[in-house]
């Protein structure tokens, strides 16, 4: 990773920080995520990466993206289709586990890891694609955020496979030590509030209440520290085990989800944590805040499904001039709107929003009230809409009205905001986003996940408070079971006056304002400037006494305070001036500009009740030298102009419901994330707005109503620039979403601060890539006509949302997000697919782009791509002696023709086409007959095509030889040039059983026997390179212990026995700087048994073997691995990760005897590592040769037939025959008549009496053996 986090939190929020931001009474804590800080390991994930996708490709799948810490795939297109369906009684739940299972080994996975995967939800609508996601569990406890999603069509044929599984997630059989809960859920709960609040209570500060929903619920003990510091928690806090993914292991922790604040103030902090459940560190943070028929008044269509306008105001969407001309649209009446509800439940009803006879804004999908008195949630004082006659909530709004003004304003808030968020509760439970993909319900109806979480919309959240919360609006997201909270604020608009006027000459001078204090006031005084005694930049020029930041000790009672900007918040010097007994407070600019806006801050707990303005710095010279001439009076005027309530704004409330459904469908912790998160929630909002008719190539804004006071809202609202497919209007493209890149010269607004990077700002570019491509579907046309209706495209884009966030990897970055919804698309329509494909590549992620890495806070590193591309990968087979074989032993020999396959794979959107394989080998004994240059077919999109060619051994060789093979395909137009893959073979050799004391592992059939349950997924032949093989036994994500046992070894009567190897091991260890230190979880024995495995011993009680520590040194739980406690192999070889030579002199200890020996590995339950590689195994002192062996082939073809000689010869043109010649041998017999296939072969050294009597035996093999398969160069299927 280039950097880690900064001080992030998961704020989403309607707007950043630049405006006055909600109390935040536990102070922003920094996000934090042990799994993306942990220190990638060095062997086992580097070894994936290797690998990965070599083996996804031989499964047939492209992965195009990589989660950095494991090296594991965290998205795979599939390129080949699997032959399951529906028709054949295969269910959604078993086509995925066998695409799983299909995959298991590019993921890392053993069977246990796999069984250890439970189906949490089926995304089925019936149409499009089908998305099953499944998650892990280990004794009851789920991993946290590790989940996989596999994408299927509707005929259940794979087209993707989002996120990964862990491979350490296998039941355990011991229940102590490392996987053990030794914290009790209170200690985690209390060392969580410690953190967010800083009050060390302890678990005796919290009580237990009822268990619900999978989570043991907490409240504060009454009389309790954190009850006495006025904490207070707005809902139980709620605990869980879990388990939490480390690189190389799972940590048992548990999740902890709270909701606090002071008791005094409506504002409150939510926060995810878990803390490890051995001692208690913090492994995760982050915040969750983001920012019968009835008859309702509120602005909404009357006809239809009734939905929302944008807001108040005339439809200004698209803008009527679309330029920034500072207009905005005229405020219209609100229609009296029918609405019971409008989805479509399993049983083909409608589920009302509230029932028969309610009063009140409170159903089942939304409860929704004016939060205006501590603490937050409904309380004392808070009022819900009620009806005003029977089934009618008939409030009207007043927009010229303060919206405190009456109870019936506060009311028509309150009933805009339960309509609004209704209404998307349905439309979007309609596109998958039910019941058992979490939505919000207080009754779930039987239909999955958990109830009891209705949606909590505040409006006009703490506008009674002395400094109520202004300018934004935020979205608490709880995990299903809690409820999530809306907050909606009141937001400030220009000031109908604001003027500040000094004597003596009468100078008008232009002002800032601060959010705290009065909003309107007159007042005037004679101006002092401040001395607070203290220098606090006492190395720099300016007077640092001058800032207010402490007690002024000059006499300013009674006056107006001027003090200079810096060194303090603004708001600590208007509370020391208020101290002190001052009228008011002027603030001077101290870099260049205008008069700067004030924001809130600390201190949060004393309010301001005298004004406050700012001048430039300029200015504030001027006035500090009429100072020195003599009194200076000021008067300063302001009249607040008519805040605005963001809650009957629909784009703003819809905005932040965006971010709802969002947290709900994904998981998302990273700021990369939350960026996509800001995004999502502006599209869900322009997707509300955009209607049928609107001029599409024009300028759209959200936030029109309530953004009023920063700016031009009508054409931009509250971003920097409107949403628009004319890059004259918007030219913001992928790239500006990373710091330091300028942006186009163009009209700007402030939006999120001066930072690309800010979550809104970055924000804008992802809704940007989504508008993009619903504007392409909207107007997709085939033979010249629209293939949807407007009507059609808007739903089609609704269930693509919900498909594509329920499929998005955990913390996806914007590439990965972008994947999963080209995936969706694909799952129900290619020609969909590339319409959303292009709306991306127009802003520059097209399919070559790469995201700024998964942690980045400042998403340096983008690369822009703005074009539809293949995405290529090659694997390539093993030669086989398929074409012209004289002997039929898998071997290629002298003077044979076999075939070499390779799958040329296409992970991109549109068809590789022209793409031409090129195949070279160093060696100088093959030929190419075909040649050497293969023309590759058409590859479809996310398709695979196979590909042969021939290869011909030259007759001349004598003695084994190697073969290695490169295939080089150029893609033209693909996102890569060219790809390439190797393979490698044996030539001109013979399997020979029985034949050597030298186990070199190349025997195709070994003589070594695997034992133990987990054998076959723990010992296996390997290829180290091209050509040659080694044992390998994994270091196995569970427990296991598993032998490669060797064959009867004959010791030679009073000889010695020496045993000499080469290998290499990296077992796993706990990581530097973990705690426990130093314990050798897994690890490898060398055994010996001279009573055919009836008894073993170590090998170390006869010979040193160069152990390197115990095995499974956990003081706490000693027998978590087989062989916990013996001396053995553990941790990484010396030389690693090259191989070292080990020699086992064992004396005559056992001369005379048969002997066995074994390689025995033994793992815990935990993830392991790269394993144990072993080569080259000699035993001297045998009377018998126990292991095949590779020998030159003791056979030789004869001539080939007419034609076939061979042209494209190896590297450097050595070894081939010229084209259109003989390539058959000069000496030996005339090849006998058999036709246009005929071979002669000859035995090396034999009689020519017995090579003439096999002659009809050799025929007879031969019209086996001898499959001619022309044009092989040019075959290609898909």
């Amino acid at each position: 990773m280039k950097r880690s986090f900064r001080g992030l939190t998961l704020s989403l929020a309607l707007l950043a920080g630049s405006l006055a931001p909600a109390q935040a009474h536990a102070g922003q804590r920094p996000a934090f995520n042990a799994y993306l800080l942990a220190q990638r390991p060095s062997n086992a994930a580097a070894d994936r990466l290797a690998t990965v996708r070599e083996r996804a490709a031989r499964a047939g799948g492209v992965v195009t993206a990589i989660d950095e810490q494991r090296g594991v795939p965290t998205f795979l297109w599939a390129t080949r289709v699997a032959p399951l369906t529906r028709a054949a009684g295969i269910s959604p739940e078993g086509a995925a586990r066998h695409s799983l299972g299909r995959f298991a080994d590019a993921y890392g996975l053993s069977r246990a890891a796999l069984d250890s995967a439970h189906v949490v939800h089926v995304h089925d609508i019936g149409q499009g694609p089908v998305i099953v996601t499944l998650r892990q569990r280990v004794d009851g406890a789920e991993l946290f955020q590790t989940e996989v999603k596999v994408l299927l069509r509707q005929s259940l044929d794979l087209v993707a496979i989002a996120g990964n599984l862990h491979p350490a997630a296998v039941p355990r059989k011991t229940g102590a030590g490392r996987g053990a809960f030794r914290l009790a859920p209170a200690e985690a709960l209390a060392r969580a509030l410690e953190d967010l609040h800083g009050i060390p209570a302890g678990p005796s500060g919290v009580v237990e209440a009822q268990p619900a929903g999978g989570y043991r619920l907490f409240e504060l003990a009454p009389g309790g520290a954190l009850a006495a510091a006025s904490l207070h928690l707005v809902g139980p806090a709620r605990v869980k085990k879990v388990h939490f993914p480390m690189p190389e292991t799972l940590v048992p922790a548990y999740f902890v989800e709270l909701v606090s604040g002071d008791a005094r103030s409506v504002a409150s902090d939510a926060y995810a944590y878990v803390i490890a459940a051995d001692d208690g560190r913090i492994l995760y943070r982050r915040s969750l805040v983001a920012s019968d028929a009835f008859n309702y008044r509120v602005w909404a269509e009357a006809t239809d499904d009734g939905r929302p306008l944008d807001g108040p105001q005339a439809d200004y969407t698209p803008h009527p001039t679309g330029v920034p001309d500072g207009s905005e649209p005229d405020f219209i009446p609100a229609p009296l709107v029918s609405m019971e509800g409008f989805n479509t439940n399993p049983d083909g009803a409608v589920d009302p929003w509230l029932p028969a006879g309610a009063v009140e804004t409170l159903g089942n999908n939304v409860d929704a009230y004016a939060d205006h008195h501590p603490p937050d949630g409904f309380s004392e004082g808070d009022l819900r809409a009620t009806i005003t006659a029977e089934r009618t909530f008939d409030h009207v709004y007043d927009t010229s009205r303060d919206p405190l003004s009456s109870e019936p304003q506060i009311m028509a808030a309150v009933t805009q905001m339960f309509y609004v968020t209704n209404w998307l509760h349905d439309w979007y439970y309609d596109s998958g986003f039910d019941e058992a993909a979490g939505n919000a319900q207080q009754d779930n109806r039987g239909r999955g996940g958990l109830g009891g979480d209705p949606l909590h919309a505040e409006a006009q959240d703490g506008a009674l408070a002395p400094e109520s919360p202004r300018n934004n609006a935020n979205m608490l997201a709880l995990a299903d079971g809690a409820s999530p909270r809306m907050q909606m604020y009141l937001w400030n608009t220009p000031d109908a006056r604001r003027t500040l006027t000094i004597q003596p000459g009468g100078a008008s001078l232009d002002t800032g304002t601060a959010a705290f204090g009065p909003a309107s006031f007159r007042l005037s005084g004679e101006v002092v400037l401040v001395d607070d005694g203290v220098d606090s930049i006492p190395d720099d020029a300016a007077d640092g006494t001058r800032d207010g930041c402490e007690a002024p000790i000059n006499d300013v009672a009674g006056k107006i305070l001027l003090v200079d900007r810096g060194a303090c918040t603004y708001k600590q010097k208007a509370v020391n001036a208020q101290a002190a007994g001052a009228l008011g407070v002027l603030l001077a600019n101290n870099v260049a500009g205008p008069a700067p806006g004030m924001g809130s801050g600390a201190p949060e707990d004393v309010a301001v009740s005298i004004p406050m303005l700012s001048i430039a710095r300029d200015e504030g010279d001027r006035l500090k030298a009429a100072l020195l001439e003599g009194p200076v009076t000021a008067e300063l005027e302001r009249v607040a102009g008519v805040a605005r309530d963001s809650g009957i704004d629909n784009t703003a409330v819809a905005h932040e419901w965006g971010h709802y459904l969002h947290h709900r469908l994904t998981r998302c912790g990273t700021e990369q994330c939350s960026a996509q998160s800001e995004g999502w929630a502006d599209f869900i909002a322009l997707h509300m707005a955009i209607r049928e008719g609107d001029d599409l190539d024009g300028t759209f804004a959200t936030t029109i109503y309530a953004a009023r006071g920063m700016g031009d809202s009508g054409y931009r609202g509250a971003r920097r620039a409107p949403y628009s497919v004319d890059f004259d209007k918007n030219a913001l493209t992928f790239r500006h979403i990373a710091d330091g890149e300028e942006l186009p010269a163009q009209p700007m607004g402030t939006g999120g601060g001066p930072e690309n990077s800010e979550v809104h700002n970055a924000g804008e570019i992802w809704a940007l890539m989504l508008f993009e491509g619903y504007v392409s579907l909207l107007r997709r046309e085939e033979g010249g006509r629209r293939v949807y209706t407007h009507d059609e495209a808007r739903r089609l884009m609704s269930d693509l949302i919900v498909a594509g966030m329920k499929l998005a990897p955990v913390d996806a970055t914007f590439t990965e997000q972008r994947d999963a919804l080209l995936a969706a698309a694909a799952a129900r329509s290619e020609a969909d697919m590339l319409a959303l494909a292009g709306g991306f590549a127009r802003r520059g992620a097209g399919t070559c782009a790469v995201s700024a890495p998964r942690a980045s806070i400042d998403f340096v590193g983008v690369v822009e791509s703005f074009e539809l591309k293949p995405w290529s990968s090659v694997a390539v087979g093993q030669p086989a002696d398929s074409v012209r074989s004289c002997d039929d032993d898998g071997f290629l020999d002298a003077g044979e023709r076999g075939t070499v396959t390779f799958e040329v794979h296409n992970a991109g959107p549109v068809p590789l086409v022209g793409a031409e394989a090129t195949v070279t080998s160093a060696s100088p004994h093959v030929t190419f007959p075909d040649g050497a240059a293969i023309a590759v077919p058409e590859v479809p999109p996310f398709g695979a095509v196979t590909v042969a060619f021939d290869v011909r051994v030259d007759d001349a060789v004598a003695d084994r030889a190697a073969l290695e093979l490169r295939v080089e395909v150029a893609t033209p137009g693909a996102c890569a040039p060219s790809v390439a893959g190797v393979t490698g073979a044996h030539l001109n050799v013979d399997d020979v059983p029985g034949a050597s004391a030298v186990e070199s592992v190349e025997s195709e059939a070994p003589v070594w026997t695997k034992e133990g349950d987990a054998a076959e997924a723990v010992w296996s032949r390997e290829k180290t390179d091209a050509v040659n093989h080694a044992w390998r036994g994994v270091d196995h994500p569970s427990r296991s212990d598993t032998q490669l046992v060797s064959p009867p070894l004959s010791v030679g009567a009073g000889e010695p026995l020496v045993i000499t190897f080469s290998h290499r091991y990296s077992f796993e260890i706990t990581p530097a700087g973990e705690v426990p230190a130093a314990i050798h979880w897994d690890g490898g024995v060398i055994e010996i048994s001279d009573d055919d495995g009836a008894t073993w011993q170590d090998i170390a009680a006869h010979v040193d073997p160069g152990y390197g520590g115990p095995i499974g040194n956990d003081p706490e739980e000693p027998s978590v691995n087989p062989l916990a406690g013996r001396q053995g192999f553990v941790g990484a070889n010396a030389a690693w990760p090259e191989p070292e030579r080990v020699t086992l002199d064992l004396g005559t200890a056992f001369s005379g005897k048969t002997v066995r020996v074994r390689f025995r590995i033994g793992t815990d339950a935990y993830v392991g590592d790269f394993g144990w590689e072993i080569d080259d195994i000699e035993a001297r002192g045998l009377v018998d040769t126990p292991f095949g062996m590779l020998v030159p082939d003791a056979s030789r073809c004869g001539d080939a037939p007419a034609g076939e000689g061979g042209s494209g010869a190896g590297a450097g043109g050595a070894g081939g025959a010229a084209a259109g010649g003989s390539d058959a041998p000069t000496d030996g017999p005339a090849p006998p008549s058999a036709g246009d296939d005929g071979c002669g072969c000859e035995v090396a050294g034999a009689p020519a009496s017995r090579a003439a009597g096999s002659l009809a035996s050799l025929l007879a093999v031969a019209a086996l053996g001898l499959r001619r398969r022309r044009g092989g160069g040019r075959r290609g299927t898909s």
